[in-house]
C-alpha cells in the first residue's frame, strides 16, 4: 500500500512540473499572453538587426508565416546571441521549439528568448 501511495504522489509531482508551461502551436498564442509556454513552429523568415535598440544586435525569427502575417516572432537579444551561433540566412524551413512568455509588442505577439537553452532549432 505504501508503494502505491508513493507512486501516486510521485506521479502528481511529475504532472505538476509539466503543467508549468503549455506546449502549443503559433495559432494559439493570443490565448497565452503573459503565460509561460513552449512553442513549436517552422521558421518562415529571420532577420538580424545591428542597431535600432539598446539591446542590439538582435534577431527576429518569424514562425509559420512571413512578416507581417507571422502569428509569432521569436526575439533573440544580444545577451543570448553572444552565447550561441545562429546563421539567420539558414533558418528558413527549420523547426523551432522556443520556451518563454508570450508578450505583445506594437500589436504583435512575441516570445523573447532569455537563455540559450530556451531555443532549439532543428531540420
Amino acid at each position: 500500500m505504501k508503494k502505491i501511495f508513493l507512486i501516486a504522489l510521485l506521479s502528481s509531482f511529475v504532472s505538476m512540473a509539466y503543467a508549468q508551461s503549455d506546449t502549443l502551436t503559433t495559432d494559439k498564442v493570443a490565448n497565452y499572453v503573459d503565460k509561460p509556454v513552449i512553442i513549436k513552429g517552422i521558421v518562415a523568415g529571420a532577420r538580424r538587426f545591428e542597431s535600432g535598440n539598446e539591446r542590439a544586435p538582435f534577431l527576429l525569427i518569424n514562425l509559420d508565416e512571413n512578416y507581417p502575417n507571422s502569428p509569432l516572432t521569436v526575439v533573440v537579444y544580444k545577451e543570448v546571441l553572444e552565447k550561441i551561433t545562429i546563421n539567420e540566412n539558414e533558418l528558413t524551413g527549420k523547426k523551432v521549439v522556443a520556451n518563454g512568455k508570450i508578450s505583445v509588442f506594437r500589436g504583435r505577439h512575441q516570445l523573447v528568448i532569455e537563455k540559450p537553452e530556451d531555443l532549439k532549432i532543428s531540420n
